[in-house]
């Protein structure tokens, strides 16, 4: 009996000493901000994975949007700044080739921090009416015109007589409080307008 009152007076008295508890602690310390570190850098991925697909998603609309309209298109102006093409009007013909319609597409640069690039019916691209932005937190976009043998014709012509194919060259950036800009630059594929006869 007194073996076992000594077994239980040995047992209740055990506990962990102060350099077990320091030592328990500072592992779990690390392990704790390993996770953390972890959990953070999986949310920052998972933020600039949503940019590069908004990005993404958008300037794919836009660039079907703008091959649609290319294609039917039987006439084109552009319009410069300088050396630079900042928007040009498409004229479609409507349905039963009857009437006809004009479409613009431009490159808003008002707002620095938010330029866009932009579609709006009619031949005025200030005109803001009806207008839809394509694609927002755009940092560059170039309009490109080519000719019939597919040779780059100069921005600064203002002859849109020969224009037979246009592509859109757009750079865009976007960015959230914590993670680095996403940015990606996108071109699309030269659209042949196919009703322009030369």
């Amino acid at each position: 009996m007194i073996t076992s009152l000594s077994n239980f007076r040995a047992r209740r008295t055990r506990a962990f000493t102060l350099v077990e508890v320091l030592i328990a602690a500072s592992i779990g310390s690390i392990v704790l901000a390993g996770v953390l570190a972890s959990f953070l850098m999986l949310v920052r991925s998972g933020v600039r994975m949503s940019n590069y697909s908004t990005m993404e998603t958008q300037t794919r609309r836009a660039f079907e949007q703008l091959g649609i309209d290319a294609r039917m298109a039987n006439k084109i102006v552009s319009r410069f700044t300088g050396s630079a093409i900042t928007s040009f009007t498409l004229t479609i013909p409507s349905h039963d080739l009857g009437t006809q319609r004009e479409v613009t597409y431009g490159f808003d640069t008002s707002d620095a921090t938010d330029k866009k690039f932009f579609m709006v019916p009619g031949g005025d691209p200030t005109v803001t009416s009806g207008r839809q932005n394509l694609v927002n937190n755009v940092t560059n976009l170039t309009f490109l015109r080519y000719d019939t043998s597919s040779a780059l014709i100069p921005a600064s012509t203002v002859s849109d007589d020969t224009v037979k194919h246009i592509q859109v060259s757009i750079s865009v950036s976007r960015s959230a409080s914590g993670v680095a800009a996403a940015t990606q630059v996108i071109r699309s594929s030269a659209f042949t307008m196919r009703n322009i006869s030369l």
